[in-house]
């Protein structure tokens, strides 16, 4: 519940960047208003890396459920606060600068719920069924976002005037009610097992960050190339080809943004499917197969979703969906590090790749394409990207059939 929750908060802005950009930016241009949209987006996304440290740690040290429901009640206040605030013309500069200490906000305790959901999931599993629990993860993660895209599509089919004159607030401040139910959820949670016996064991150790990066590098950057990979194709089919569509191709956006709904479902679907067959199958053949969609398949789909005919969008983005709900093994991710670090580990990577590649691949990927003239610019740096994550994990050890550390 609070994963969809976190990814219904990002995905309003997703679908209403735009309309923020006008609203909150002295900005007129189309170029500029995208741009300046997608430099929003980005934001929470840079500062995830210092929520993953901040919350991981402290999830690391004294138990997971406490911190999975503080993230999430923080996350929830921020986005709802946005659904509050004065536009540029009511109150000038303040306007953009309050929206940013906001995005910021959310996007400081999403940094520590994207790992920490995911260790909970995993720590809780039973022997033999990580990659199927932890699929709800990542099948989650894709709902929750289309149900934001859709909501904030819903609210474009209102006249622009009604837009304008505050229907776009309401998907933000829906997300306290919604946060409110996954925090009552979270608060009647048992505490992961495995800290438990770490704890007991005084398995825990100092310095987390520090132990991380001295003893699990290699399962650091690994875990890097593959999540760059996954969130940078999630980030640039789903985020950047709707609004760009709209934006410079006029087409409208609810029907840009539902081509989008229904990948992100068959990403959900491809996510459960392929988090089962890992346990049988293992974990890299798995995610390796999913990478090589990405590298063979993201010319061929920007293609497609550059079509002027909306049933060729709409498989673009279930081809998109398949490809990415593979990418995503949260698994994998979480069996990468031990327990005493696993938040940390888990958040910190998850972190730096989605901010430093992922969050930034709609305004990347807009700036590729005006640069080069090419629609196709964004697919070659995700298949680029992806190549990079299957030559991390080509040498990666087998993680799925054995116990948890």
């Amino acid at each position: 519940m609070g994963n969809a929750v976190e990814w219904y908060d990002f995905a309003i802005y997703g679908a209403l960047g735009v309309v923020l950009a006008q609203l909150f930016l002295p900005v007129s241009d189309p170029n500029a208003v995208l741009l300046a949209a997608f430099a929003l987006y980005a934001t929470a996304f840079l500062v995830r890396p210092v929520g993953a440290v901040l919350f991981g740690r402290w999830a690391d040290a004294r138990g997971r459920r406490g911190v999975f429901t503080s993230t999430l009640l923080l996350m929830s206040l921020a986005t709802a606060a946005v659904g509050l605030l004065p536009g540029y013309a009511a109150i000038g500069v303040v306007a953009p600068v309050a929206l940013l200490v906001l995005r910021g906000t959310q996007g400081l305790a999403a940094g520590g719920e994207l790992g920490l959901a995911a260790v909970f999931i995993v720590e809780s599993a039973p022997a033999g069924r990580r990659g199927a629990f932890a699929a709800w993860h990542t099948a989650t993660l894709a709902l929750g976002l289309a149900a934001g895209l859709g909501v904030g599509g819903l609210v474009q089919l209102l006249p622009d005037d009604s837009v304008t004159a505050g229907w776009w607030r309401a998907p933000f401040l829906l997300a306290l009610p919604l946060g409110m139910v996954g925090v009552l959820l979270r608060r009647r949670g048992l505490e992961s097992p495995l800290f438990l016996h770490a704890r007991t064991m005084a398995a825990r150790r100092p310095a987390p960050v520090r132990v991380v990066w001295s003893e699990h590098r290699r399962g650091a950057l690994t875990g890097f190339a593959v999540i760059a990979a996954g969130s940078l194709a999630f980030n640039t089919f789903f985020v950047y080809v709707p609004n760009h569509l709209v934006a410079t191709r006029d087409w409208a956006a609810p029907e840009a943004l539902l081509a989008s709904v229904i990948g992100l479902v068959a990403a959900a679907v491809s996510a459960l499917a392929l988090g089962r067959l890992s346990d049988r199958l293992g974990r890299r053949p798995v995610v390796m197969g999913s990478l090589v969609g990405l590298v063979v398949g993201s010319g061929p789909v920007m293609a497609l979703a550059h079509s002027d005919a909306l049933p060729a969008i709409v498989l673009a983005e279930v081809l998109a969906g398949v490809a990415v709900g593979g990418v995503l093994s949260v698994s994998l991710l979480a069996e990468m590090f031990p327990t005493a670090v696993r938040a940390t580990g888990l958040g910190l990577t998850a972190g730096m790749a989605t901010a430093l590649v992922g969050g930034t691949a709609p305004l990347v990927g807009q700036v590729v394409e005006t640069a080069t003239g090419h629609d196709l610019a964004p697919a070659a740096y995700v298949a680029g990207v992806a190549v990079v994550a299957l030559a991390a994990l080509r040498s990666w050890p087998e993680t799925a059939f054995g116990k948890l550390s």
